[in-house]
């Protein structure tokens, strides 16, 4: 797969928060409604694609100890990115809604600049998993970008709601969520220059990712989707599961 094409694909899954940002703009709080399916839609092909994917393509690629060292090193790189930045919660005390949870006692606008650099560095390491995904098959990278994107759009929401909050213009809050989401192309590019300068490493690349859309998923988009709606978030995993497993099937139908 030539470069442009794998620049594209982790382009547009990276406009995805951009996507939340226009759409949190525009439609406001009715937009909230569609988070939980959006969540676990994302949550559902991200746990495919680790478990059928790109963990068995990691173990395939290099030693199991690689794949173990690439695996810990994504799930604590999103622990640390959990506990440093503010993430997105949708779901809190005054009940369904989006906010933004972590570092009490930043004002607004604060919080908000923080929380898109949290996005951002969670995207830098997804596009390192959608760059590695590419480079061992166009499916699995194709998989990877649907999953991350779907995922995208509820956090521009979220950063885009928070900016607005704080007087941010909004053009400006729609225009700092899609900056944030450019972070992931910039991975997926980092991914290639990595392999290229130093060869044997997809092993511990797909681990990597494996690890960080592990630890998101598990610790944040299944825990939140089901506290804001628990039947469209369950129909949300279970459909982006089934989509995962066809569109697998399609893909290896088709070469």
């Amino acid at each position: 797969m030539l470069a442009e094409e794998k620049l594209m694909i982790s382009l547009i899954s990276g406009l995805a928060t951009g996507m939340g940002g226009v759409l949190a703009a525009v439609a406001g709080k009715a937009g909230v409604r569609v988070i939980p399916a959006l969540l676990g839609l994302s949550s559902g092909i991200g746990f495919t694609v680790v478990f059928f994917d790109l963990l068995p393509q990691s173990f395939k690629s290099g030693s199991w100890q690689t794949a173990l060292g690439g695996m810990l090193a994504g799930l604590a790189f999103g622990k640390a990115a959990r506990m440093a930045f503010p993430h997105l919660s949708v779901s809190g005390p005054g009940g369904p809604g989006v906010f933004i949870s972590g570092r009490r006692g930043c004002n607004v606008l604060r919080t908000g600049y923080l929380f898109a650099l949290g996005v951002a560095m969670h995207n830098l390491p997804e596009g390192l998993s959608i760059g590695a995904g590419l480079e061992t098959g166009k499916d699995i990278g194709l998989l990877l970008a649907a999953a991350i994107g779907f995922h995208n759009i509820p956090e521009g929401m979220a950063l885009c709601g928070i900016l607005a909050m704080g007087g941010v213009r909004p053009i400006q809050a729609m225009a700092i969520p899609a900056g944030a989401g450019l972070m992931l192309p910039l991975g997926t590019m980092l991914a290639g220059l990595w392999m290229e300068a130093i060869p044997g490493t997809l092993s511990f690349i797909l681990a990597l990712g494996a690890g960080t859309l592990l630890y998101i998923i598990m610790m944040e988009l299944i825990p939140e989707s089901l506290r804001m709606q628990p039947t469209l978030a369950r129909a949300g995993i279970a459909a982006g599961a089934l989509l995962s497993l066809i569109m697998s099937a399609g893909f290896q139908l088709a070469i």
